[in-house]
Parts: structure tokens; C-alpha cells; sequence
């Protein structure tokens, strides 16, 4: 299969081509320009792997959770693509992403993959990894940091934090000695994403029609919200 995997759901533009024996990751832009950047990104990677849109097989798409505008950009434009070609769409979580990214560096045991969801608050999954991959324990849910914190100090054993929000509230959610944030692992990587696809591909899972696929936002746009709190009385 020839994959296309883009992340948006963070404050990184990142692509990756996976196909034909040869896998490729690019950081696009770490600012928050999905807009801007994203389909120009998309057209001189393809030219420079000499692939058009029509010749790939599905479209990785982290559905999220993550940032509202990034999420939108990058589904929509999976969409579009979609449409224009044919081509399937395959969805993937930003936190099974860094999941299966953290597999892949090696880490095993406990690992927490934490979004940061912005409004002090994080999108947060906890996971397994060991030899046959990863296993899902509790899945995504809107917390905050604090509420996270108590969670994984009722886990068993060391706990690897993954993920921008692992970062950004590492005071909080790192304040133990079995505790570790990897400082690597902070985006959903698009390359781990397109593996991890064709894995669940190869395991029967059918790539999706684009009406199928939808943005994961575990809540309303910050306009939404920011617009109740002005209004309320």
C-alpha cells in the first residue's frame, strides 16, 4: 500500500509517504500554519517521492483529539483528496499515534499519552506497550492535569508520559521518581501512524469511505465556549 499520514492535531504540520519498500517523515512547521502549510507540504513531498494523489492507496487521517483548527484543516483536506480521487481514508487517534511510536522506541510497560487540549485541561489515553504492541486501558477522555496526576498515581509500577500535554504539564504529571516524560515523543508521529494503519489493514480492518471519517474533538471549539461564557448572564 501507498500511505499518506499527516499530523495536525497538535501545533506541528508533519507528513509522511509510506509505500514501495520506503517510509519518509517531514516536520513541516511547528506554529500552528496548518492552514497555510499543509496542502502545499502535501504537493512537493509527493512530486519529490515522483507519486501524484491518484497513485496512493489510503490516507492516514489522526482524527484527534486534539486542536480544533489543525483537526479541521486536515480532515477536511483528507476529504477533499478523497473526493478528487478516490482514494480511502484510514483513521487513526493522535493518542494511539504516539502510542504506537513509543512501541516502536522501545518503551514498555505503562505509557500515558497526553494531548495538550489548551484551556488547562489535556486529552489523555492510557496504554500497555509490550512485544505484541500496544493494549488500550483506558481510553481518550478530557482531564485536567491534576485530575490526570491522581489517575496515574493509582497505576502499578513506572509510568512513561508521552505527548505535548506530558510536556507542558510535566510539574504536575511527572511529580513522582516512577514517573518519566520522553521529551522526544511529543507529536503524534505521522510515520508511526501510517504503520500502525497498515497493521490494522493487514489485521482486516477495511479502509473508510470519507463520509465515514469525522473530526474526534471531545468537546466544542474554543469560539463555542469563549461565546457561552461572554453571553452568559
Amino acid at each position: 500500500m501507498r500511505l499518506l499520514a499527516i499530523e495536525t492535531a497538535t501545533a506541528v504540520t508533519a507528513i509522511a509517504l509510506d509505500g514501495d519498500g520506503a517510509a519518509c517523515e517531514v516536520l513541516v512547521d511547528d506554529q500552528r500554519r496548518h492552514t497555510e502549510v499543509l496542502a502545499p507540504a502535501i504537493v512537493a513531498l509527493l512530486a519529490e517521492r515522483g507519486w501524484s494523489a491518484r497513485d496512493l492507496d489510503a490516507v492516514v487521517v489522526d482524527v484527534g483529539p486534539g486542536l480544533f483548527t489543525g483537526l479541521r484543516v486536515w480532515v477536511a483536506t483528507a476529504k477533499g483528496l478523497s473526493v478528487a480521487t478516490g482514494v480511502g481514508l484510514l483513521a487513526v487517534s493522535s493518542t494511539d499515534a504516539l502510542v504506537a511510536a513509543a512501541c516502536e522506541a522501545g518503551v514498555t510497560g505503562l505509557v500515558v499519552a497526553v494531548v495538550d487540549a489548551r484551556r488547562r485541561e489535556v486529552f489523555a489515553a492510557i496504554h500497555t506497550c509490550g512485544p505484541n504492541g500496544a493494549r488500550c486501558l483506558e481510553d481518550v477522555t478530557l482531564a485536567t492535569p491534576v485530575a490526570l496526576a491522581a489517575r496515574i498515581a493509582r497505576l502499578e509500577g513506572d509510568v512513561v508520559l508521552v505527548g505535548d500535554g506530558a510536556v507542558r504539564h510535566r510539574d504536575v504529571l511527572a511529580a513522582g521518581e516512577s514517573r518519566t516524560v520522553r521529551d522526544d515523543l511529543q507529536v503524534p508521529s505521522p510515520g508511526a501512524a501510517a504503520r500502525l494503519s497498515r497493521q490494522r489493514v493487514d489485521a482486516g480492518a477495511a479502509v473508510q469511505h470519507h463520509a465515514a471519517v469525522h473530526p474526534w474533538y471531545l468537546r466544542e471549539a474554543d469560539a463555542v465556549a469563549h461565546f457561552a461564557v461572554r453571553e452568559a448572564p
